[in-house]
């Protein structure tokens, strides 16, 4: 099979190189998966620049849809032939973490596709029904690709930050794959959204996606106002923090009294100033978020499926341009997601 593998660590240009591997055969309980899509996502652009555990030879991408072709022994041979979403980890479904639905926490599972699995800038790929969900005819295949990762994410930080239909929340970095796509979910679950880029140009998109206020590069006093404007004259509810080192601190100043900030990413890694003062006499919660679930992956689809969700469509383009998919990611030139085609 043709896949796209690193050939070297760092900069997007001349990063993946054309190579042929030999289709992988699934094992008792696997099922191989024939790839339409595969989301490029910042995590794969971590692992490229050598900030993950990535190495040169291996094969990014998490962000997988495709179709099952054919299934190892057990109880999987009712797989074959139906669409299917994957979600980036492969979970072992026996350990307390997969027992009490933490299958983000899972170590005992195959891995994380990109960094401990031949991932899904490839013609094909093996997953297993604790990591697929079959898809709906109605659901396209590049949308389905960012369900687990671009979308999913997003929804798993609003579900952890306890918010319900009413609530105004901040999104950071909303020009982005993952905070583009939370705009557009929290307006789906009844949120009012003040939405924060750092891009002038993102702006149309970013309203365009149903964001209350946007603003570009804002202080404090530029949220609080917003957050008055949508009746919360103490602060927002919560904050989706995607961009992390940048805006954290800004991020925590305009939470009210007992306000939830969910930490989903950390574009430049940087010790984040928790202001301890501030975080006690307001009594604030800071809340790690990690990637969506299973039933976070479901759930988005679901919501595509019965139109509460209309995700915008990402860009397509052939395997062959990994590099330049890389290269927006790098830029910042692209809203929203990229998938790449086989």
């Amino acid at each position: 099979m043709n896949v796209a593998a690193l050939a070297q660590l760092g900069p997007a240009d001349a990063a993946f190189e054309a190579v042929v591997r030999p289709v992988p055969r699934p094992g008792p309980g696997e099922f191989l998966v024939k790839i339409a899509a595969c989301g490029v996502c910042g995590h794969d652009a971590l692992a490229r620049r050598g900030e993950l555990a990535a190495t040169v030879g291996d094969v990014l991408g998490h962000e997988i849809a495709g179709v099952v072709v054919a299934a190892g022994s057990g109880d999987v041979a009712d797989w074959v032939g139906r669409r299917v979403a994957l979600v980036q980890r492969r979970p072992c479904g026996q350990c307390p973490d997969c027992a009490r639905g933490a299958t983000s926490q899972c170590r005992r599972g195959p891995g994380f596709y990109g960094d401990d699995l031949p991932g899904g800038y490839a013609e094909y790929v093996l997953a297993d029904p604790l990591n697929a969900v079959r898809l709906p005819d109605g659901v396209a295949d590049e949308v389905a690709a960012v369900a687990s990762c671009g979308i999913g994410t997003g929804l798993h930080a609003l579900r952890k930050a306890r918010l319900e239909a009413g609530d105004v929340v901040v999104i950071t970095g909303a020009g982005g794959g993952v905070g583009f796509n939370a705009v557009r979910t929290a307006k789906a679950l009844g949120l009012g959204v003040i939405a924060c880029t750092g891009d002038d140009a993102k702006v149309a998109s970013i309203v365009e996606a149903g964001a209350d206020r946007v603003l570009v590069r804002p202080d404090v006093a530029a949220v609080r106002g917003c957050a008055r404007d949508l009746d919360r004259p103490r602060g927002v509810d919560a904050v989706i923090e995607v961009t992390g080192g940048p805006t954290f601190a800004t991020s925590l100043r305009v939470l009210r009294p007992e306000g939830r900030l969910v930490l989903v990413g950390n574009t430049v890694p940087a010790d984040l100033a928790i202001a301890p003062g501030l975080t006690i006499v307001k009594e604030l919660q800071v809340i790690g978020s990690a990637h969506a679930t299973r039933a976070d992956l479901q759930e988005v689809i679901d919501m595509i499926d019965t139109k509460r969700l209309d995700p915008i469509r990402p860009r397509r383009l052939p395997m062959s341009e990994a590099s330049t998919a890389h290269a927006a990611l790098d830029e910042r030139t692209a809203t929203g997601r990229t998938v790449l085609v086989p």
